[in-house]
């Protein structure tokens, strides 16, 4: 299992995933190499063989892996997936009305500005939208199955979606950098390992375009760096500093309450990098942008600069619904614990584990990590989700929608343990149907 080479690369008791869109400030065992039984992941192949189709690294795992999936590590056919094109240039099946396609975007995520997200919908009936994905090996079910999910919504709402492989970030990344020695030609399997997770997850690829960053910033470096600087010229230093700060208090993702900023300062790298993402915020001509929580500091820094610069279409961003920490003190779990969260290669019993383990207080729906899976993942998932009740109150019941769900769950009818073992059992199923 691919996962869990990377996790031997990264040190030793590692049982599942870590998660990469948490920027770590050290790493066990850094070196330069990568170890030998993963020298196939990135190997030019000789070009007398030709290109012999190559196992999936995901076919060891008990789950088996989609038998489509191969690794090619030639830059052409990596690159290949820029040249996609997307499916909404033909016309839609049917054509939304303008409070569906609001509501379906709504869904994904807050919006820093709804009534700018309404007049653009009104304006255009396919908007270009633009994803943002960092590149990772170590895929939790949020970048798996929920970015198929909100890429599906995104082309349903007839959106012209490009997925943006932010692999020139990737490189820079700490865990990313051990890995591939901080080469930039070794980070493009694994986003190529990201694409065949969303093909088997059901992502729409044929209505979807995929973008790699370091060839953008190639092809059109006259005008990228001094955009970046710009921006960098006109921030307020004291802004970055306390997003930042804000940032690493709330992110709990694998962080525990490790905050990289109470026995330092800012190095220069660290308050010029939201300043690097902003730019290709701004340099793409996107109509809306789907990002993570990474990302909110460079949305937030994209918009005061088009205000100071006088401009009139600032970026419109949807923010991901993002589960909470399974952990109910993450604080005092070490740090980068693969408990916090269920990831796309976990097995059936890590599943089981974690969910038990899981953080879900009684009667209450308010930051219940438990329900938030229910909600942003099984239920848009199946369109449904069956509980099991033991005890007194035996039986079945099968809910369709959350707000149901919520009202038994909070008025004491549901009992945490059912509802963990339901979640346990539907997300067991999920992953077993994208593995088949």
């Amino acid at each position: 299992m691919i996962s869990r080479a990377f996790s031997q690369v990264l040190g030793k008791g590692y049982k599942c995933p870590l998660d990469l869109f948490v920027h770590a400030s050290a790493v066990v065992g850094f070196g330069s190499n990568m170890p030998r039984h993963l020298h196939h992941l990135l190997r030019q192949p000789d070009p007398a063989d030709g290109f012999p189709p190559k196992q999936h690294p995901l076919q060891n795992n008990n789950r088996g892996a989609p038998p489509t999936c191969t690794f090619e590590s030639n830059w052409t056919l990596q690159h290949s997936f820029s040249t996609v094109k997307n499916s909404n240039d033909t016309p839609l099946d049917y054509i939304m009305s303008f409070e569906q396609r609001f509501a379906t975007l709504r869904s994904i995520g807050n919006c820093v500005n709804e009534c700018e997200l309404s007049l653009l919908l009104k304006d255009k009936i396919a908007p270009i939208c633009y994803v943002w994905c960092d590149p990772s090996p170590w895929m939790h079910i949020t970048q798996g199955i929920l970015m198929t999910i909100n890429v599906n919504k995104m082309i349903k709402a007839g959106c012209k979606v490009k997925i943006l492989m932010a692999d020139w970030f990737a490189q820079m990344d700490d865990k990313i950098g051990f890995i591939a020695g901080g080469v930039l030609s070794k980070v493009h399997p694994i986003g190529l390992y990201n694409v065949e997770t969303w093909k088997a997850t059901g992502m729409d690829l044929d209505g979807v375009e995929f973008v790699w960053l370091s060839d953008l910033i190639s092809r059109n470096a006259d005008e990228y760096w001094p955009l970046a600087m710009d921006i960098a010229r006109k921030s307020n230093p004291s802004a970055i500093k306390s997003w930042l700060r804000v940032y690493s208090t709330i992110n709990t993702r694998g962080h525990g309450s490790m905050n990289p900023y109470r026995m330092r300062d800012f190095t220069a790298a660290e308050i010029f990098y939201p300043c690097l993402q902003s730019a290709c915020i701004l340099f793409q001509k996107a109509d809306i942008w789907l990002l993570g929580q990474d990302q909110s500091g460079a949305h937030m820094l994209a918009r005061n600069f088009c205000t100071h610069m006088a401009k009139e279409n600032k970026p419109i961003a949807l923010f991901s619904n993002m589960p909470c920490n399974l952990l109910e003190h993450p604080e005092r779990w070490a740090f980068d614990d693969p408990n916090w969260a269920i990831f796309m290669e976990d097995d059936e019993e890590d599943i089981i584990s974690k969910i038990s383990d899981g953080f879900c207080p009684p009667e209450s729906a308010e930051g219940n990590p438990c329900l938030d899976y229910i909600k942003y993942i099984v239920l848009p998932r199946f369109g449904k989700f069956e509980v099991v009740q033991m005890g007194d109150n035996g039986g079945s019941k099968t809910f369709v929608n959350m707000e149901e769900f919520t009202s038994d769950y909070e008025s004491g009818v549901l009992h945490p343990s059912d509802v963990k073992q339901a979640l346990a059992k539907a997300i067991n199923m999920m992953l077993q149907l994208q593995s088949d």
